[in-house]
Parts: C-alpha cells; sequence; structure tokens
C-alpha cells in the first residue's frame, strides 16, 4: 500500500508475488497440447508395465527394433516399483514448419513413494499431413541410476525441426 492508502500498482512486485505463490504451490506447468502429453505419458506407462513397444502405434516405425531390444527385466530394474503418485510436467517445446511438420519435446518428472523421481523426456514428431504424434526419442533417468533409458533421438526444435 502507498502513504495514501491505495495499492501500488508496480509491475515488477506483482510479477514477483506471482512466482513466489506459483513457487510455494508446487504447482506444474500447464501442458501446451494435450495430445502429446497424453502419448509421452502413455508410452512412459507402457515402458513401466513391460508392454511390448514394438506393438505401440506411437512408437515411429524407425524406433521398433530398438524397441525390441530393450528388455522389460533391464527397464524394470531402472525403475522404481509401483506406480508414480504424481506426474509433474516439468518443460515442453513446441516448433512447427510446414515443410517438416510439427516437433515436441515435453519433460515429466514421476514421482514414486520414498521420494524416488523418474525424469523422463520423451521427443515426438508430427509429419506433414500426419494427425497423429510419433514418438521418435525417448530418455528417462532415476535418481540414483547410473544409465538412462535411452530409446531414438530428440527432436532438435528450432534447428532445422521447425520455424524459430
Amino acid at each position: 500500500m502507498t502513504s495514501t492508502g491505495t495499492w501500488s500498482a508496480d509491475p515488477r512486485r506483482l510479477i514477483g508475488s506471482l512466482l513466489a505463490a506459483l513457487a510455494l504451490a508446487g504447482c506444474s506447468l500447464p501442458v501446451a497440447d494435450k495430445e502429446s502429453d497424453a502419448d509421452a505419458r502413455a508410452f512412459y506407462a507402457e515402458l513401466r508395465a513391460g508392454a511390448d513397444l514394438t506393438r505401440d502405434t506411437h512408437l515411429d516405425p524407425s524406433l521398433r527394433a530398438a524397441a525390441a531390444a530393450l528388455s522389460p527385466a533391464d527397464v524394470k530394474a531402472q525403475l522404481p516399483a509401483g506406480a508414480p503418485t504424481k506426474v509433474n510436467v516439468t518443460g515442453w517445446n513446441y516448433a512447427s514448419s510446414a515443410g517438416a511438420g510439427s516437433v515436441a519435446t515435453l519433460s515429466h518428472d514421476y514421482v514414486y513413494a520414498g521420494g524416488k523421481t523418474v525424469h523422463v523426456m520423451v521427443g515426438l514428431h508430427k509429419y506433414p499431413g500426419q494427425a497423429t504424434w510419433a514418438i521418435v526419442g525417448f530418455r528417462a533417468i532415476a535418481d540414483g541410476a547410473a544409465q538412462p533409458l535411452l530409446l531414438g533421438e530428440m527432436p532438435r526444435v528450432g534447428s532445422g525441426g521447425g520455424d524459430d
């Protein structure tokens, strides 16, 4: 408040207060594209459950052989037991180009009981004329793990994969 008893309209204070409130609330980022977010989450759930990823309709055909090489036992050994208790969206990036289609990189933190977290990044591509996203890259690493689970490569958003 100012000395006259009215509220100050200083935008820096307002933005600072808003950022502090968001940090205290512990909220995750909003999702820019619900379809790509749902595909990324579903792929992680299938991987975690030991599903046959070579039959995953969201997986880019170029990754089917690499997916077949991921043994469910190896995956299970790197992830915490049970289902995650919370999923936080920690980042996303989207770009599109008329000639190349759209690319997305989504990051989620899967929080498990006992405080373990798995940090997941999923790369997706929607080719020109294609109605659905295809998963072209996947990376997951659990807290304390020596090596990440890797499949394919992340799309290069902003460097040839879309408009800058």
